[in-house]
Order: structure tokens, then C-alpha cells, then sequence
């Protein structure tokens, strides 16, 4: 006796995944961009120079681009004093725009 049974949806999506490329897997499992060594945008991290919100000192830092757009603070490497900075990445995992700004 053959069993004639219908596709069911985790085997639709068996067979979609089992031709799709490692993007598409990414997005619909919600997991982050891996970027591979040697891909066009696909640096991992950069170093952004900016000049300080209190004392003016030109400040360097490396950022991880693979957190992507982001802000934080950190303390000034000459003055001490706290400044918020703020990254923007692209969705190619490119370095957009750099920003310090004063706590206070």
C-alpha cells in the first residue's frame, strides 16, 4: 500500500534550505551577516580617528564593524573625560560615519 501524503511545512522548508545560499539561511534563522576574508565590504574592524569633545586631541580607537550601527562611551585617552561615540555601518559592513560627543 503507497501512502500518498502531502508536503509538510518543515520539509517545504527542508528542501528551500537545502538550495539556498548561506545568506538566506542567515536571514531566515534571524542569525548576523557573516562576512568571509577577502569579500567585497567585509572588514572586520577599522581604526577611526576623531577629535575629542573637551580637550581637542585627535583620538584613535579600533572598531569592530561586526556589531554593526552602535553607541558607546569612552573615556578621552589624554583628558579622561567621558565622550559618547557613535558608529554608523552600512549593511555591507562598511564603516559610514564616526562621531564623539561630550557626556554632559
Amino acid at each position: 500500500m503507497t501512502r500518498n501524503r502531502s508536503s509538510t511545512p518543515a520539509e517545504s522548508l527542508r528542501q528551500k534550505l537545502s538550495s539556498a545560499d548561506a545568506r538566506l539561511v542567515d536571514e531566515l534563522y534571524g542569525l548576523a551577516p557573516v562576512y568571509e576574508p577577502g569579500e567585497a565590504g567585509a572588514a572586520l574592524d577599522a581604526f577611526a580617528e576623531f577629535a575629542c569633545p573637551y580637550c581637542g586631541e585627535t583620538i584613535g580607537t579600533p572598531i569592530d564593524l561586526t556589531d554593526g550601527s552602535r553607541v558607546w562611551i569612552e573615556d578621552c585617552q589624554v583628558c579622561c573625560q567621558p565622550m559618547q561615540i557613535t558608529i554608523e555601518v552600512s549593511e555591507r559592513g562598511e564603516l559610514r560615519d564616526v562621531t564623539a560627543e561630550r557626556v554632559d
